[in-house]
């Protein structure tokens, strides 16, 4: 219809349906090349590791995610355990879709997301990620196109992943920009979390941290760290991160079976108060424009 033919009404309607149409065309331009675009390294990636069962690896990533969202970064953390993950039971989530069914086309990384305590972005069912990594002759998997999109969002990114020593753990970690390493005082626990620093000490391993949990005194906290960081220096000519230690606290074994994390139930709690130490003291690179991703380097591990 000619503009001339329309009331005034008629034409400021029509106006802003012309406004509107036009940010709407430009929003998606700016969605697709971001989508497109290199992402730059303002994400600083941390992937939580344990030697072995029960140290309480799952209850650390999801309780350092918290902090470090509650000092007002933008988090997510991912859950990469093999078989059935923990982080939606232990902040009480219930998802039934994972990054799974994104991965077999039948989601949008969105609608798999969940909200957690502080705002932090769960994604669950990440157990094969480095599965879905390699390049075919069709190129990237479709997936990492999403998860690089989903990490430009982000400040920290943390991975909750299985033992140090696994082949899926390892990629995982060499592509990260730091490995906390989750040790108890049980001898076996000590052993596996060298065997885990053993696993990644490669030229160009991430950079290597170690927390004992759930000590019992401060002397016993230091002599583990001091057996394992002497081991490392002396065997593998590796340098470790003490990233001190958590307490035996009753609050942590309270808030797992209340499935609330324990920053958040008894944020005044020993166990809270030691990881809110290291949320505080760990930093992270400045955004650096061209270096790649974390993805990015999964998929380059690969090739």
């Amino acid at each position: 219809m000619s503009p001339s033919l329309l009331t005034p009404v008629e034409r400021r309607h029509s106006g802003s349906d012309q406004a509107r149409g036009l940010r709407d065309l430009v929003a998606r331009r700016r969605t697709s090349v971001e989508f497109d675009r290199p992402v730059s390294r303002q994400c600083h990636t941390i992937v939580v590791a344990g030697g072995k069962g029960g140290v309480g690896r799952s209850v650390i990533a999801l309780n350092l995610a918290i902090l470090l969202a509650q000092r007002g970064g933008q988090v997510g953390l991912l859950d990469a355990c093999p078989d059935f993950g923990n982080i939606e039971l232990l902040c009480g989530l219930n998802g039934y879709w994972n990054l799974s069914h994104v991965a077999q086309g039948c989601r949008q990384l969105d609608e798999v997301s969940l909200t957690g305590p502080a705002g932090i972005r769960v994604v669950s069912g990440a157990s094969e990620l480095k599965s879905f990594s390699s390049v075919s002759s069709q190129g990237p998997h479709p997936l990492f196109s999403h998860l690089q999109s989903f990490e430009s969002q982000l400040d920290w990114l943390v991975i909750d992943a299985s033992g140090g020593s696994s082949s899926a753990t390892r990629e995982i970690a060499l592509a990260a920009d730091d490995l906390l390493i989750v040790a108890t005082p049980e001898p076996t626990a000590v052993a596996e979390a060298y065997a885990s620093v053993k696993a990644v000490a490669t030229s160009r391993h991430p950079r290597l941290g170690l927390l004992v949990n759930q000590a019992d005194s401060t002397a016993q906290a230091q002599q583990i760290l001091d057996r394992l960081q002497q081991a490392a220096h002396s065997f593998l000519q590796v340098d470790l991160h003490r990233r001190g230690y958590i307490p035996r606290d009753p609050a942590v074994p309270m808030s797992v079976n209340e499935r609330i994390p324990f920053v958040i139930q008894a944020p005044q709690s020993p166990a809270a108060e030691a990881l809110r130490q290291l949320a505080q003291r760990w930093t992270r690179p400045l955004s650096a424009t061209g270096v790649a991703s974390f993805f990015s380097r999964l998929q380059n591990e690969e090739a």
